[in-house]
C-alpha cells in the first residue's frame, strides 16, 4: 500500500505542468520546443535599462534584459528579453536560432515547496 502511495505520489508530481519561475525556465520552455539542445541560460538587466525601469516604472520603461544561452559545446548564443513588466508578457530575440520577439510563458507567482523542487529533480536525473 505504501509504495502504491509513494509511486502515486511520484507519477502526479512527474505529470503536472512544469512550473515556470524565472525568466531563463520560460526560455528553456521556447528553445526546448525548438529542440535547442542548451546547458545554461542567463539574464541580466544592465545599465540603464535596470534604473529606469525601477525609476519611472513599466509604463514609462518596458522590464528588459539581456540573455545569454550556454551551448552543450561551450559557445554562447546573445539575445535580448523584454516584458511588459518583469513577470508577464515577455518575449524573447535570439538572432542565432531565428528566435525575434517570441513571446515566453509567464513566470508563476507561486514557489514550489523544497521538497517538491526536490522530488521533480530527482525525477528529472532518473529519466536521463
Amino acid at each position: 500500500m505504501t509504495a502504491a502511495c509513494v509511486l502515486t505520489g511520484a507519477l502526479a508530481i512527474a505529470l503536472r505542468p512544469r512550473t515556470i519561475t524565472s525568466h531563463a525556465d520560460a526560455i528553456a520552455v521556447v528553445l526546448e520546443q525548438r529542440e535547442i539542445a542548451h546547458e545554461r541560460i542567463v539574464t541580466a538587466q544592465v545599465w540603464p535599462a535596470a534604473v529606469n525601469y525601477y525609476a519611472y516604472g513599466p509604463s514609462v520603461y518596458p522590464y528588459s534584459a539581456t540573455v545569454s544561452v550556454t551551448l552543450p559545446d561551450g559557445d554562447i548564443a546573445l539575445g535580448s528579453l523584454e516584458c511588459a513588466d518583469d513577470r508577464r508578457r515577455c518575449r524573447v530575440s535570439i538572432a542565432r536560432f531565428g528566435i525575434d520577439r517570441e513571446p515566453i510563458p509567464d513566470i508563476s507567482a507561486l514557489r514550489p515547496l523544497p521538497w517538491m523542487a526536490w522530488v521533480q529533480r530527482l525525477i528529472e536525473l532518473v529519466q536521463q
